[in-house]
């Protein structure tokens, strides 16, 4: 069973599409057509149905997946037995949600470059929703998401780290320095909240609702560095992520509020990948250099 022919069936199965796979590899449409026989013949059994210009997997198929992403892990770990990992190259597409690129992503990325500097970089921001869907299209290798714990038999998740989502306000704010808040007296107070759309919205609104009470929003902006600086000039209260706002955190130039009633809710930073997509060295390295930033929990 030939490396190349593995390959050739691993993209093809990826973006479901004879041509797309020619393009990328680099390869005539024909020599992708010539690896898939060869390999059907090989095996004995049919392993993409051709109906018109779609193309899909076969039960075959389907099984060939699992295997060959693991023979290619092997493969790779061999050749690899005698090559230099700085001296990689090729191309690694990462989408990041818009709190975590703000944050984690510029270490990932000199840190990254540092090492692999023959790597090409392409750094995308978009929701978690979208990139998710641009995992499954394969418009991406990896995705840091932010979100409730994701189950999903499409994903595999190297990595998770809870992030702590708090009330918090300027020092100078008068509540600042009172303990055992209620939520009541968090919802009287100017509250400064992201926009309707923001998981950070969402997750305020969700906190409010176990406790039977509607926040009515002073202002409503979707910029977390307007959010912080109108805190920091002292209006009102807002509900952000620990680790978006650590260094104002740890000079105290914003304070987390006590609240009497815990309404903590676990939300996750998040590595994935699609499951049926080889593991290549390049996003073997930046899930382990994000495992480094994050701190997080190892996962399956």
């Amino acid at each position: 069973m030939e490396y190349r022919n593995l390959v050739t069936f691993l993209r093809v199965a990826e973006l479901q599409n004879f041509t797309k796979a020619a393009n990328e590899l680099g390869y005539a449409q024909s020599t992708v057509t010539f690896h898939i026989q060869s390999l059907e013949e090989e095996l004995g059994v049919t392993l993409f149905d051709r109906i018109g210009k779609k193309v899909s997997l076969t039960s075959a198929g389907e099984y060939l997946v699992n295997y060959a992403n693991e023979m290619m892990k092997i493969l790779t770990d061999i050749r690899q037995l005698n090559e230099n990992v700085d001296v990689m190259s090729g191309k690694l597409r990462v989408g990041v949600v818009e709190s975590v690129l703000a944050t984690y992503m510029p270490d990932a990325v000199l840190r990254y470059n540092e090492r692999f500097p023959n790597v090409e970089i392409e750094i995308m921001s978009h929701t978690t929703s979208t990139l998710l869907e641009m995992l499954r299209s394969n418009d991406l290798d990896i995705a840091v998401v932010m979100g409730k714990r994701i189950v999903d038999p499409d994903f595999r998740r190297p990595l998770i780290k809870l992030a702590d989502i708090s009330f918090v306000t300027g020092r100078n704010n008068p509540i600042a320095s009172k303990n055992n808040l209620t939520f009541k007296d968090i919802a009287e107070e100017k509250l400064v909240l992201p926009e309707k759309q923001s998981l950070y919205r969402r997750a305020v609104e969700n906190a409010a609702a176990d406790f039977d009470c509607v926040l009515e929003p002073k202002v409503q902006v979707n910029n977390t560095a307007i959010i912080v600086r109108l805190l920091k000039m002292g209006m009102g209260v807002s509900y952000l992520p620990n680790y978006l706002i650590r260094p104002d955190l740890d000079s105290g130039d914003l304070v987390t509020l006590n609240l009497e009633n815990d309404v903590r809710q676990e939300y996750y930073i998040q590595v994935l990948y699609h499951m049926k997509k080889w593991l290549t060295p390049q996003m073997k390295e930046f899930v382990g250099l994000m495992e480094e930033l994050l701190q997080g929990e190892k996962d399956a």
